[in-house]
């Protein structure tokens, strides 16, 4: 077992306390592990991610890719109909538009916190745009002020992306509390961890009511015993075990995320020196830094992948996330979506961008190490 591998087992294994782990064995001893409606830790977490963040109503589901799929289906989306979607990011915002036969159109980026430009989502805006996809891009929470205006106006769905910044702020207000449905990851690399898992918040009794059909296989609530079906639906639905989990996890979750926000800090003030630059944390924000994520400067465009295999080398966990924009990836090349010229600012960060982990299971002297040890293999591409 390599460095970087140990390294990433530790990090796994120190997400849970013992407190966690004594939830989960009291749900196995309990021999009730999950039940179509939620259970009692389902229900718990979800009373309890729904008072963190003021929502009248919070779904647990199983990943953060079936909280955005059953929002998707709530829509009600026809052919035809345009879902705005952030050029760099992961590629579930886009599949799951496709999923329910809708078209993703691709918006750019700014260059200072990689979140959505509000002046290319007016451009990218058309009759046929019914929604808008805000994704709160490694832990940075987007420009909510801009965005929220622009979806009023415009008569567009607003839908929140969290899955790397549950416990983010947006002018003091968590994010998550802004969309007309907001979804969250709580995948073991995710600020909150159930190993894997989601939730959906609204506010929406209309919306709340379509959920909670979709995500239990389309029953009709609240008779889920007569087995009548009102909608098409999936079995998205949380475990308790997991659910067990993440109660704790919400519990620790800001201290966990101050630990974050401290390893950040130290890598910054390491590599302050250099002309590497940092996604950019607004003054009126509160990154909760699932990773930090730097640039290299333009004039080492070509050299990111070598930077990243010699980072790596010196046994220092870093990623490329994401290398390439969505328009740029082989399945969407293949269908017919996406223009690369139309989000030059995103093709041209993700060429240079790199991540670095802040994961609260390092220690403060390896996270020392790590950005010393950066700083080594950077003089070096000078």
């Amino acid at each position: 077992m390599n460095k970087i591998t140990t390294l990433l087992k530790k990090m796994n294994k120190q997400n849970v306390d013992k407190k966690g782990i004594d939830n989960v064995v009291k749900v196995l001893k309990s021999g009730f592990l999950s039940k179509p409606e939620g259970g009692p830790y389902v229900k718990l977490f979800q009373h309890r991610m729904s008072r963190l963040l003021g929502r009248r109503f919070s779904f647990a589901t199983s990943s953060g890719t079936s909280s955005l799929h059953a929002t998707m289906a709530a829509l009600n989306l026809k052919k035809g109909d345009e879902i705005l979607v952030p050029s760099l990011t992961f590629m579930a915002d886009a599949s799951v538009v496709i999923q329910e036969g809708a078209t993703p159109v691709f918006v750019d980026i700014c260059e200072d916190d990689f979140n959505l430009d509000p002046k290319d989502v007016l451009k990218k805006i058309t009759k046929r745009t019914k929604a808008l996809i805000v994704v709160h891009l490694y832990g940075q929470p987007a420009r909510m002020d801009e965005l929220v205006k622009i979806a009023k106006e415009n008569n567009l769905i607003l839908i929140e992306d969290c899955a790397q910044a549950v416990g983010a702020k947006y002018k003091d207000r968590f994010v998550g509390s802004f969309g007309d449905i907001s979804c969250f990851s709580f995948y073991q690399t995710k600020n909150l961890v159930c190993g894997e898992g989601g939730m959906i918040t609204t506010n929406s009794q209309s919306y709340a009511n379509t959920l909670r059909s979709i995500l239990n296989n389309g029953i009709k609530h609240p008779n889920v015993d007569d087995y009548d079906f009102d909608h098409i639906g999936f079995n998205y639905q949380m475990t308790e075990i997991q659910a067990a989990l993440g109660l704790r996890q919400l519990e620790r979750l800001d201290n966990l995320n101050k630990v974050r926000r401290k390893y950040a800090m130290l890598y910054k003030e390491i590599l302050a020196n250099t002309d590497l630059t940092f996604q950019k944390e607004a003054d009126d924000t509160y990154n909760v830094y699932c990773y930090l994520t730097g640039i290299l400067p333009k004039r080492l465009t070509n050299k990111r992948d070598q930077f990243v295999r010699e980072v790596l080398k010196q046994g220092v966990p870093i990623k490329r996330q994401y290398p390439l924009t969505l328009p740029e990836t082989q399945i969407c090349r293949k269908i017919g979506i996406g223009n690369v010229a139309l989000t030059p600012v995103a093709v041209e960060i993700s060429k240079r961008v790199f991540n670095l982990y802040v994961h609260p299971g390092l220690s403060q002297n390896e996270i020392i190490d790590f950005a010393e040890s950066i700083l080594k293999v950077y003089q070096k591409f000078k």
